[in-house]
């Protein structure tokens, strides 16, 4: 059994923190443009340049994780899709599904924007863990 291909960690969260970040403002134009001015309206504010930058930052972070979590687990549960898309699944369980258990009940949101964003997170972390792990390789 070999080590974690760090270089391939890297370079593996790169290209998934880019399609994270890709996939996330194709979400946010497509599924909640609708929905942008009563969130606005309900936060008070909208995203300036340094919150814009640390959501992006985050997302790169994110797409590292992912890609690490792949690393980690493939060699008890081997390479391949399947191996990614778990990785994914627990990621998005612990962070995005987490954060959303947390603030339903504080209704923040509407419930049918919380389904919604809850939907595409899962999708979008499903196919940033699978464009992550084609990156990495031992």
């Amino acid at each position: 059994m070999s080590g974690i291909n760090w270089k391939r960690v890297w370079l593996g969260g790169l290209a998934a923190g880019l399609l994270s970040n890709v996939l996330g403002i194709t979400g946010a134009v497509l599924l909640f443009g609708e929905h942008a001015e009563e969130l606005h309206r309900r936060m008070g504010t909208t995203m300036g340049p340094v919150e814009g930058a640390l959501h992006l930052t985050t997302r790169f972070v994110l797409g590292l994780g992912v890609v690490w979590l792949y690393a980690a687990v493939r060699p008890r549960f081997s390479a391949g899709p399947r191996t990614a898309s778990l990785a994914g699944l627990f990621l998005w369980l612990f962070t995005f599904g987490f954060s959303m258990a947390v603030t339903a009940p504080l209704k923040l949101h509407p419930p049918q924007v919380m389904a919604l964003l809850g939907v595409w997170s899962l999708v979008e972390m499903q196919v940033v863990a699978l464009g992550g792990a084609w990156v990495y390789r031992e």
